[in-house]
């Protein structure tokens, strides 16, 4: 009985992991979709549910013992990318914000670490989970692409960091 109702198997732990980042990506779909005062409770929200989420793949990294364990941590890999967007987003940093380049250095670092990571995590996950790191790549990889064109973008002569 203790296997099937405790309460941090490896089962819930992994479908907990699935169900929050889905829940986790529904709301930054919506924050980017809306405007006005919806868009920044959504972000807000967005924010505490990538939040609880990277807390709750912590714990299943540390409770879970087979080789599954990989998929919290390509759950962290993608979340960390993330989290480092959030705090610049919600630090204010725009093309005039003095030392930009700390922020896009740091970013370009955790998303390199982070593709090796999830790398790893689609070498090592089996079974129906194999398809969250492939998903967690190409999701990573659109950030990425966009926040190149804004860092070039700002870093462009005509655009005035005044």
């Amino acid at each position: 009985m203790e296997g099937e109702w405790g309460l941090l198997t490896e089962r819930k732990l992994l479908l907990g992991n699935l169900g929050m980042i889905i829940t986790f990506g529904v709301c930054l779909l919506l924050s980017l979709l809306l405007r006005g005062s919806g868009q920044n409770a959504m972000v807000i929200i967005s924010e505490v549910i990538g939040a609880l989420t990277f807390i709750t793949a912590i714990i299943a990294v540390i409770y879970i013992k087979s080789i599954q364990k990989w998929v919290p941590i390509s759950v962290i890999a993608f979340l960390s990318v993330w989290l480092v967007f959030m705090i610049g987003y919600e630090a204010g940093i725009h093309a005039s914000t003095p030392y930009q380049w700390i922020w896009f250095l740091v970013f370009y670092l955790v998303t390199v670490t982070s593709i090796v990571y999830l790398r790893l995590g689609y070498e090592k996950v089996e079974g129906n989970y194999k398809l969250l790191p492939a998903f967690f790549l190409f999701f990573n990889s659109m950030l990425t692409v966009s926040m190149i064109f804004i860092h070039i973008w700002w870093n462009l002569p005509f655009w005035g960091k005044g």
